[in-house]
Formats: C-alpha cells, sequence, structure tokens
C-alpha cells in the first residue's frame, strides 16, 4: 500500500487513527498496539500476500534467536547465527539471481536463474533486526540488565508501518520506550497538528516535485542515444533532485505519520546537498543507515582504532557495502566504491590540512566546496540510476560529445502540468518563443531552492503552529496532492 494512495488516505488511516486512539483512550494498552500490528500486517500485505509470511517468519526467527541470546550462553555463536540467518534471507530473495548470472559469465555455465520476486523492504527491516539482536549482544556482554522485551512489543518494533517499507532505519532505543507508553500518555494536539503538516511537505515532495521530475528523468534514460549535450545534463540534474525529494518525502512522510500516533521517528536527511564535502554530505544524508553501517560493519572491523591505512582500507568496505545494498548489480557495486574513494580522499585532505570534519570554510570557499561537492553527488548519481554501466556511460558519452543545444521535446514537456499550463495561457505567455520550457526552468530553478535556500522539514514542522493561515495552506496542499494522485507511483527505494 502506498502512502499517496486513495485507499490509504480514505480508508486505512482514518480507520487505523480512530481504532487505535478509542483503543488507547480506554486504558487498552495491548489491544492498541495489537490494533496497530494488524494493520501493520494489512500495509504490508497489500502488496503480495506472500511478502507477509516472508516477513512473519523473519519476526518468529529473530525474536527467537533474542530471547536464546538473553540466556547469556555461547552469545557469539547464537549472534552469529542470528545475524547469518538475516543475511541468509536478504542473499536468497534480493542477491542469489546475480550470484548466479555472474557465475555463468564467469565459468560460461548454464545455471537457471530462479527470477525471485524482490520481496518489498526486506532491505530495510533485515537491517534493522540484526541491528536489535546486536544491541542485544553489546549490552549483554557490558552487564547491562536486559529488560525482556515481549513479542508483541518486538512485532511493533519490527512492523510499525510508517516505516516498514522504506525506513527510517530506526534502533530500539528509540522506539520501543515510546511503544511502551501507549496507554499512558496524554494526547498532544500540538504534536498531531505537526504531523499533518509534516506528512503534507513530504507528500508535495513525491506527488508535485518527484513524479514531475521522473518524467524527463524516464524518458532520458528510454532514449538515451538520441540525447544531445543539454539532455544529458538535464537528465542526470533531474534524477539528483527526484531521488532527493522522492526519498526524503517518504520519510517525511513516515515521520509525520509516527506523529499521528505520538510516535516520535528520527531524522533521515538533513540539508545534504548543502554539504561542503562528502565527508558532510553522508552525515546528512541517509543518516540512520550510516549509523547503521558504523555501529555494526566500520566499529567492528577496528574502526580508525588500528591506524590510517586500516580505516580507510575499513571506510572503503563501509560504502561497498552500502553500494550493494541499495541492489543487486555492478552500477551499485560501482557506485559505492566510487563514494568510498571520494570518502578516504576527503578524509586524507583534511587530515593532511588539520582541518576539522565539519568546519565551515571561508564563505567563498564554502560555496565553491559546495558546489563542487553537489557535482560530484549529481555525477556519481548517474551510476545510482543507470540499469546497467554501459547506460552509464551511454549517459557520461552523450554529456560528452552530444553537443550543446536546446533541450528536446521530450524533455520539457513533461512539466507541462495543466494547473501551470492553464495560467500560462490565460496570460498569453504561450504565444512568446520558448514557451515550452518556462515550466521546465521554473521546476528546475524551484527544486534548487527548495534544496539550498528552504528551510529544511525538521525546522518548519518544529516552527509549526496550529494557525487559521497555516492550516490552510496544509489544506490546499492536499488538495493539490489528492489531486494529482491519478498518476500514482512507487516509492524509488521500494526498489531497494
Amino acid at each position: 500500500m502506498l502512502f499517496n494512495s486513495y485507499i490509504f488516505l480514505f480508508l486505512f488511516l482514518p480507520l487505523c487513527l480512530a481504532g487505535f486512539y478509542l483503543l488507547e483512550r480506554a486504558g487498552k494498552k495491548e489491544a492498541a498496539r495489537i490494533w496497530l500490528i494488524g494493520f501493520s500486517f494489512w500495509f504490508y500485505g497489500y502488496f503480495n500476500l506472500s511478502y507477509l509470511w516472508i516477513m512473519l517468519i523473519s519476526i518468529g526467527f529473530n525474536y527467537l534467536v533474542y530471547r536464546i541470546l538473553l540466556r547469556g550462553r555461547r552469545m557469539r555463536a547464537v549472534l552469529s547465527l542470528g545475524v547469518a540467518g538475516n543475511l541468509g534471507l536478504l542473499f536468497y530473495f534480493k542477491y542469489y539471481d546475480f550470484f548466479l548470472e555472474n557465475i555463468n559469465a564467469l565459468f560460461r555455465t548454464r545455471l537457471p536463474l530462479q527470477h525471485i520476486l524482490l520481496p518489498l523492504g526486506i532491505s530495510f527491516f533485515t537491517f534493522q533486526q540484526i541491528g536489535f539482536l546486536t544491541d542485544v549482544y553489546r549490552e549483554t556482554i557490558q552487564g547491562k540488565r536486559e529488560r525482556v522485551t515481549g513479542p508483541v512489543s518486538y512485532a511493533l518494533f519490527v512492523s510499525f508501518f510508517p516505516q516498514l517499507i522504506a525506513g527510517p532505519i530506526v534502533n530500539r532505543e528509540e522506539m520501543l520506550p515510546q511503544f511502551d507508553r501507549i496507554g499512558s500518555r496524554s494526547f498532544s494536539w500540538e504534536t498531531f497538528a505537526r504531523g499533518v503538516y509534516l506528512f503534507g511537505l513530504g507528500m508535495g515532495k513525491k506527488v508535485l516535485l518527484a513524479d514531475t521530475l521522473a518524467k524527463p528523468v524516464n524518458f532520458g534514460y528510454e532514449n538515451l542515444s538520441a540525447l544531445n549535450g543539454t539532455d544529458a545534463v538535464l537528465v542526470m540534474l533531474f534524477y539528483t533532485f527526484q531521488l532527493y525529494f522522492d526519498f526524503s518525502g517518504y520519510c517525511d512522510m513516515a515521520r509525520g505519520l509516527g506523529m499521528l500516533f505520538g510516535i516520535r521517528i528520527p531524522e533521515n536527511f538533513r540539508s545534504p546537498y548543502r554539504s561542503s564535502s562528502i565527508v558532510m554530505f553522508w552525515k546528512r544524508w541517509h543518516i540512520t543507515l550510516n549509523r547503521f553501517l558504523t555501529q555494526n560493519v566500520y566499529i567492528p572491523l577496528g574502526g580508525s582504532r588500528k591506524g590510517k591505512t586500516r580505516m580507510y582500507v575499513n571506510l572503503l568496505l563501509v560504502f561497498l557495502i552500502s553500494g550493494l545494498w541499495h541492489g543487486a548489480g555492478w552500477n551499485y557495486v560501482v557506485w559505492g566504491l566510487v563514494q568510498g574513494i571520494l570518502y578516504v580522499l576527503t578524509r586524507m585532505w583534511q587530515q593532511r590540512k588539520g582541518a576539522k570534519k565539519d568546519a565551515p570554510p571561508h564563505r567563498a570557499r564554502q560555496v565553491l566546496a559546495t558546489a563542487g561537492t553537489f557535482f560530484l553527488v549529481n555525477v556519481s548519481m548517474v551510476l545510482f540510476r543507470s540499469p546497467t554501466l554501459h547506460d552509464a556511460g551511454l549517459l557520461f558519452s552523450r554529456m560528452a560529445t552530444g553537443g550543446m543545444a536546446a533541450p528536446s521535446p521530450g524533455i520539457y514537456e513533461g512539466f507541462r502540468l495543466p494547473e501551470f499550463w492553464y495560467v500560462i495561457k490565460v496570460l498569453g505567455l504561450d504565444r512568446l518563443p520558448g514557451s515550452g520550457m518556462y515550466l521546465c526552468v521554473a521546476f528546475l530553478a524551484f527544486s534548487f531552492w527548495a534544496v539550498f535556500a528552504a528551510k529544511d522539514a525538521e525546522t518548519k514542522t518544529a516552527r509549526f503552529t496550529p494557525r487559521a493561515w497555516n492550516m490552510l495552506g496544509t489544506a490546499l496542499l492536499y488538495g493539490w496532492c489528492i489531486l494529482s494522485l491519478s498518476g500514482v507511483s512507487t516509492f524509488l527505494y521500494f526498489n531497494f
């Protein structure tokens, strides 16, 4: 089920909220949590009922491993079994065919591919449960007393529908205490209103911006050999904005939904395109995934404790794993390697200069550094979006050799939204030269303003107060989004 769908907005969410708060007001804590679990299972199983069985088996397996860990015997072996079970499930559904394809190509064999359907969100709820087990292991060996998490709390921790499909990847300390307070807390209209506002901001990012930007991007990748140089550059730029508005929009919607239930879900983006270095960028982009990889890969590998060379190798391994986590394809592996190399080179330069990692440079230098970082992100995202390395090379080739010319109609016609084009026609602007590109330029300018100058969603939500004018603005935003839902599309990170 999609957040940006009629069934979710007009059936699922109202029923879920009504039942949850009726049970909570009646003091039925356990029933309220079970209600949320039931609706989360409906949300997940709506895509494909077989997906639900996979998630239920995963929850059952991990909860059993967790209870065995609490016994305190052979803990390393038990943890290894739990992690191996999770990675085995992920490997089978996400990487098995990719593995066979490469075996066939390398050894010229004909092993049959299984064409396995990738369950939605498996990368997210698998990593979340690995993080749960490793946290329990670390706390237990440190002698901390573990408060036993019951099966209902654990199932809700894994399946809570706002962040189930595409994150953020949450940890137990953030969520379990909040779930425990259900039924014993007071309702906050202010928090609820902020949730409505943040959900609307996220839906606007997805429906009005990301889905519009997707049109020229899809056209470009379907016609790579026909693009001129201008087209190719615009396709690269539009995808960089599309990916941000799509994924950060999902996370904003997830956090807004959490607020509707009085649950605080952590921030996952912090104006990443304003970063003045790749190091800063990765502290602001997909924050919870980076936290997970730091805690469960980088630090166990030795982090920075075993010398600079080992630290750089560890960082490269983390980025390779991050690339492979995003998808079963060599384009993701190369993307991860490129990001790792850029990150390591930046760290080397910072250490050589003796600069603090996040210290802002002189204003002029900061602007140049931010522009340079944004350029590197754009170039690397070509690898992220391209179906194959060949397609990425073809797009780069068109940038270099396609010549500079006016954009092709297929690039700018996707921005000709009826509501805007009607205004242009009424004003008579459609009779001016190049009028077909006005909306393309406007969307591009707005995208730059939104990511480089506008207040981020976290700041806007923190300052939001329910007053007539901003509630009216929120209602108009919802209306605009709902009228645009006829072209419903899935979120990009559903594919990862």
